[in-house]
This record gives C-alpha cells, sequence and structure tokens, in this order.
C-alpha cells in the first residue's frame, strides 16, 4: 500500500508540478498589482506629484519646498533652514500653501517635510497617483507581497510530511529531498526583505518617472528636481543648501513600500553610493530649527 494512496513517482511529479504552479502564482502575484489597467493616457504629472512618483511622500514636499523658493516665496540659508518671505496670500496650490503654513519661524527643510509627509495634503497626492495607476494602493502592495509565498508555504509542509512518513517507513526520499530544499529555498528567497520589498510605481508610473529622465537637460528644472532631488536645482549653492537641508537628500531610482501598508512607511535608495535608507514617518514633529537669514531666489 502506498503512503496516501500515491506511489513515489507519482508524488514526486505532482510535487514537482505544485512546485512549478506555486512559483509561476508567487511571481504572477507580485507582477499583477504593478501592472493595472490605466483609466486611460495619464494626464502628465504636476511636479509634486512627479516627486512623490519618484521618491514617495517626503520627497514631494521637497519639490514644494524648491518652487517656492525658485518663485522668492521662501528663502534657504547655507543650513537648508527655511525663511517665508511672502505676504500670506495662497498660491493657488495646496502643498505651497501647506509648506508656507508650517514657516511660522524658520525651519529645516528636513522638518518640513517629516511634518508635511503625513497630512492629508500629501497623502491625497498618492492616492490620486494610485488611481491613476501610477502607484500601486500600499496596502495592496504589502499583502501581496504577503500572499504571493502562500502556495509554496503549503507545498514544503506537504513534502516535509512525506518526507517523515518515507523515513519512517525505510523508503527513498533522495529526490524528494532534492524538491524539498528547492521548496525551502524558493519560500525563504521570497519572504526576505531584498526581494519581498514591494515596489510603490506601477509599471506606467516606472515609465512616466524614465521619460522625464530621458530628458536630461531638456526637462524643466522642477522636473529635473522631482526625479531626481534638490541636488538638480540649476543654481548650485542653492541646490546645496536645499540637499544640506534634508536629512536624506533623494538621488533618484527606484522606492519601495516598507511594511506598514500605507504611504507613512518606504524604502528607497539614498543619495550616499546606493545605500538602502527605511523612514517609518510618524506624525511627532521635529525640533523647530532657527538660524540666520538666507536668500532664496538667489545665492545663499
Amino acid at each position: 500500500m502506498h503512503p496516501w494512496g500515491l506511489s513515489g513517482p507519482e508524488f514526486l511529479w505532482l510535487y514537482s508540478t505544485g512546485l512549478v504552479v506555486g512559483l509561476a502564482v508567487a511571481v504572477g502575484v507580485r507582477m499583477a498589482v504593478r501592472r493595472p489597467r490605466p483609466a486611460g493616457p495619464p494626464d502628465p504629472p504636476a511636479p509634486e506629484e512627479l516627486g512623490f512618483l519618484a521618491g514617495g511622500p517626503r520627497h514631494a514636499v521637497q519639490v514644494g519646498v524648491v518652487r517656492l523658493v525658485d518663485a522668492g516665496d521662501v528663502r534657504v540659508d547655507r543650513r537648508g533652514i527655511l525663511t517665508a518671505t511672502a505676504d500670506g496670500e495662497p498660491t493657488g496650490r495646496p502643498l505651497d500653501d501647506a509648506v508656507l503654513a508650517e514657516l511660522t519661524a524658520p525651519q529645516k527643510v528636513a522638518t518640513v517635510a517629516e511634518r508635511l509627509a503625513v497630512k492629508p495634503v500629501v497623502t491625497e497626492i498618492g492616492e490620486s497617483l494610485v488611481r491613476r495607476g501610477l502607484l500601486v494602493a500600499p496596502a495592496r502592495a504589502v499583502r501581496a507581497r504577503r500572499l504571493a509565498p502562500v502556495l509554496l508555504y503549503l507545498l514544503f509542509v506537504i513534502g516535509l510530511a512525506r518526507w517523515i512518513n518515507g523515513i519512517a517507513n525505510g523508503l527513498p526520499t533522495g529526490y524528494l529531498s532534492f524538491l524539498l530544499a528547492a521548496a525551502f529555498m524558493a519560500s525563504v528567497y521570497l519572504s526576505t526583505r531584498l526581494t519581498s520589498a514591494p515596489r510603490a510605481r506601477t509599471v506606467h508610473g516606472d515609465r512616466v518617472v524614465a521619460e522625464i529622465t530621458a530628458r536630461g537637460q531638456a526637462a524643466d528644472p522642477l522636473e529635473r528636481v522631482a526625479v531626481s532631488g534638490p541636488h538638480a536645482y540649476p543654481d548650485r549653492e542653492l541646490s546645496r543648501a536645499l540637499t544640506d537641508g534634508a536629512a536624506v537628500a533623494f538621488a533618484g531610482g527606484a522606492w519601495s513600500y516598507a511594511s506598514a501598508g500605507s504611504f507613512d512607511s518606504f524604502v528607497y535608495t539614498g543619495s550616499s553610493g546606493g545605500s538602502t535608507y527605511t523612514h517609518n514617518h510618524t506624525a511627532s514633529s521635529s525640533d523647530h530649527s532657527s538660524g540666520g537669514g538666507g536668500c532664496g531666489g538667489g545665492t545663499p
């Protein structure tokens, strides 16, 4: 009588087929969330939307700051401390108005970005990009990461039970040991942080960022800042001040959601030569920074 009513070759064939299906499902689940069907041709994103798309909520705020500095509504000194110079009139752009509202006292770029990143004025930008098929919904991305290897986990447990049964009954288990090891390695590989951190952008979002990046110097300066970070601002002294004022200066590249299932937690490649930066936003505010005067729209 064969264990479980299956001969060794029959079980091995079914188990091999199951592994192939499990791997296909794991890859397919991960790929499907990044390939939504767009509702229509996406409108060109505004600079802050492009900033969110390229580097996440914190970077979207940095783009708004750069725009205000460029317009002369905000000054930045050499330490990256911002001071509002506008007369309080609304700019007509919700993000810019929110930045100005934060600058009741001089503050660093990082402080303003930290505070606003969790506010509705910024998270609504991300939600809009999700609706347009350019970003993956955070909760859906995390759910796909967790569900992708479930079938492989189940197959590993089934294979392990069969392997133990075979050992107990003195049956050959060489081929099954190989398949069991393959199931284990595939499960571990798909479960590691390096491979399972869900990419934030969809393939359509990747395409939008790539198109702007490919324009190089022909792109609008604010668009270059959005896809590459404050260091891309044409004025070198101002770009250095804006970059120094950020805790981590976004330097382009893909970014991923972390484990929170929301826009409040993300991972991306920082500016220091490819190092990985993980940030978990909180609603708590950073210390106020104050400092001497600077200049906006010109050299500090």
